[in-house]
């Protein structure tokens, strides 16, 4: 969506994909240099995660698209979407991220990526969560303050 005048994107990047990408290349690089591999069952269980993670992303993507707005962390939004997965969650998108990145750990039976999926956290909220919410809340006023009341931010 093209932004209307003085209205801007909540970022100008991406954030979400590449703090995933980095958090997985930073647990593979730490597990080379200092290995701390999980129990072999991990696999499976980060498997069975995966698709839950990615079902989820579907079941997002699928509510944005459905209310035409966008996907992407870094464009304006069209709408504020409340239904569907954004009932439970106000970041549902970052939940399954979350899940994601500790599945892909779990199936590589990386320690490190798991360790380090706290610091992804931190940066989805930093670097994407705030600034969205800062976006909807000045585009969308008291219709997104009462939706952040009774919507937690992660589950």
């Amino acid at each position: 969506m093209m932004p209307r005048p003085g209205e801007t994107p909540p970022s100008s990047l991406p954030w979400p994909p590449i703090l995933v990408a980095l958090t997985v290349a930073a647990g593979r690089l730490l597990d080379f240099l200092a290995p701390a591999q999980l129990p072999e069952g991990s696999a499976p269980v980060g498997a069975v995660l995966a698709v839950a993670a990615l079902a989820s992303d579907l079941w997002c993507a699928r509510t944005l698209w459905r209310k035409k707005t966008t996907v992407m962390p870094h464009r304006i939004v069209a709408q504020l979407v409340t239904d569907g997965p954004y009932r439970y969650s106000r970041n549902p998108i970052y939940v399954s991220h979350v899940a994601l990145t500790i599945a892909i750990g779990l199936m590589l039976r990386s320690f490190w990526t798991l360790a380090l999926t706290p610091l992804l956290v931190l940066g989805l909220v930093k670097l994407a969560i705030e600034p969205e919410e800062r976006h909807l809340a000045s585009k969308f006023g008291e219709d997104f303050r009462a939706y952040a009341a009774r919507v937690r931010r992660w589950l």
